[in-house]
C-alpha cells in the first residue's frame, strides 16, 4: 500500500536561493550605489545628514531596481531589497568611518560622534608659485583643527633655505574644533630653479608631526 506525502510549501531560504538577481552580483552592485550617494554628495560638500539620507535612498533604489525583474514572489522581492540594502549599508557606512578616522577627516555620516582626541590637517603640497630671483612673494599654508577638543600647534620647522614662515597666528595657540589657523610663508629664491622643502608642524595630537611640501621656483 502506497502513502501519499504531503508537498511541503517552499521556505523563504530557498525562495531566496532561487531568486536569481539576490546574488553575490546584486549585492556588488548595490554596495557601488551606495558608495555613489555617500561620495557625490561628500564631494559637494553637503552635511552629514544630508549625506546619510542620499545614501539609503539611493542604496534603496538600487536594490528595488536590480531586483525589479525577478521572477520571485513580491514578497521574496521585499525581503531581498531589505537584505541587499541592509548588508550595502552596514558596509559603506563602516568602511567610510574607518576611512575617515585613518585620514583625519571629519566624519561623513551623523551616527559616528567626534573623538575627545583633536586631530590637525594640513595640505600635502602648497605651491609658492615661481618669482625673480632675491625677490620675495607669499603663500599660506592653512592648519585646520578636527575632533572634539582643541588642537595646539607647538612649533614648527624647516629644512631648507628660501622659505621662512610667519607662524604667529599660529604657534602657541589653541585652535577650536572646526576651526583653522594660518602659516605665512615667504619664499625668496636665491637663484633660478626648483625649491622643494618640507615643513614640519608640531602638535599636540598623538603620534608623528604634520608634514607639508613647500615648492617654488625662481627665475
Amino acid at each position: 500500500m502506497s502513502t501519499l506525502t504531503e508537498a511541503r510549501a517552499p521556505t523563504v531560504r530557498s525562495q531566496l536561493r532561487d531568486a536569481k538577481r539576490f546574488s553575490w552580483t546584486g549585492f556588488a552592485v548595490t554596495v557601488a550605489a551606495s558608495l555613489l550617494g555617500t561620495l557625490v554628495p561628500a564631494a559637494i560638500g553637503a552635511g552629514p545628514e544630508a549625506t546619510l539620507v542620499s545614501t539609503l535612498a539611493v542604496t534603496v533604489l538600487a536594490a528595488g531596481g536590480f531586483t525589479a525583474k525577478d521572477g520571485s514572489a513580491r514578497g521574496i522581492k521585499a525581503i531581498a531589497i531589505v537584505l541587499l540594502a541592509t548588508g550595502a549599508l552596514v558596509l559603506t557606512v563602516t568602511g567610510v568611518t574607518v576611512l575617515d578616522v585613518v585620514r583625519g577627516r571629519p566624519a561623513t555620516f551623523p551616527v559616528v560622534p567626534e573623538t575627545a582626541v583633536p586631530r590637525v590637517l594640513v595640505p600635502e603640497s602648497v605651491a609658492c608659485g615661481a618669482t625673480p630671483v632675491r625677490t620675495t612673494t607669499t603663500c599660506t599654508v592653512a592648519i585646520r583643527s578636527v575632533g572634539a577638543s582643541a588642537l595646539r600647534v607647538s612649533g614648527i620647522e624647516l629644512d631648507g633655505p628660501d622659505f621662512a614662515v610667519d607662524a604667529s597666528a599660529c604657534v602657541g595657540h589653541d585652535v577650536e574644533p572646526g576651526k583653522r589657523c594660518t602659516l605665512v610663508v615667504s619664499f625668496t629664491p636665491a637663484a633660478s630653479g626648483e625649491r622643494v622643502v618640507d615643513l614640519t608642524v608640531h602638535h599636540n595630537v598623538p603620534g608623528p608631526a604634520a608634514f607639508v611640501e613647500l615648492t617654488g621656483r625662481g627665475g
